[in-house]
């Protein structure tokens, strides 16, 4: 507590009491997410006794990613925690699926020893969608198959699978 009995903290008294850099509070603080309760006649930030756990709000929406305009609008209950939550958790979710796209092109590459040339193409067909993959491949084996005569398969009695079929009558 301060010195003058006021019950407001000094901001290195709030640095040392939640273990957060001066710098870090004073720029939380310039971005209105941890305000002032008071100024000394020097100018210098008083902070009231709910300001340990506005900051530890701050602290733990920054440590999950969470952007300084949206904690802002969940200080000031514009927006609720946990639909900051879920948007952001969609927002990772997305990341990863990213993520997880580019680590399987760069083992792909590193796997087929790829060369340099064949990176645009290995970058272009990780961006399509499954459904453009299956067209792409439906289209392949078209081209591939036009004018190829395919063997008639004999067809099946509805609901009796070839094989018990032919096991039946030996």
């Amino acid at each position: 507590m301060n010195e003058d009995d006021t019950g407001l903290l000094t901001i290195g008294e709030l640095a040392r009491l939640t273990g957060v850099p001066v710098k870090t509070i004073r720029s939380w603080s310039d971005q209105d997410l941890l305000p002032p309760a008071a100024r000394t006649p020097a100018g210098y930030r008083l902070y009231g006794p709910d300001a340990p756990a506005r900051l530890e709000i701050v602290r733990s929406l920054r440590e999950l990613g969470i952007g300084l305009t949206a904690i802002r609008s969940v200080l000031h209950r514009e927006l609720t925690v946990a639909g900051t939550a879920a948007q952001w958790a969609d927002a990772l979710d997305a990341q990863i699926r990213a993520l997880r796209l580019q680590s399987a092109v760069l083992r792909s590459v590193a796997a087929r020893g790829s060369a340099a040339e064949e990176l645009p193409y290995m970058t272009e067909l990780a961006r399509l969608s499954a459904r453009e993959r299956r067209r792409i491949i439906t289209d392949f084996v078209e081209d591939a198959l036009d004018g190829v005569d395919a063997p008639r398969l004999p067809q099946r009695s509805a609901g009796r699978h070839p094989r018990s079929a032919r096991r039946s009558h030996p």
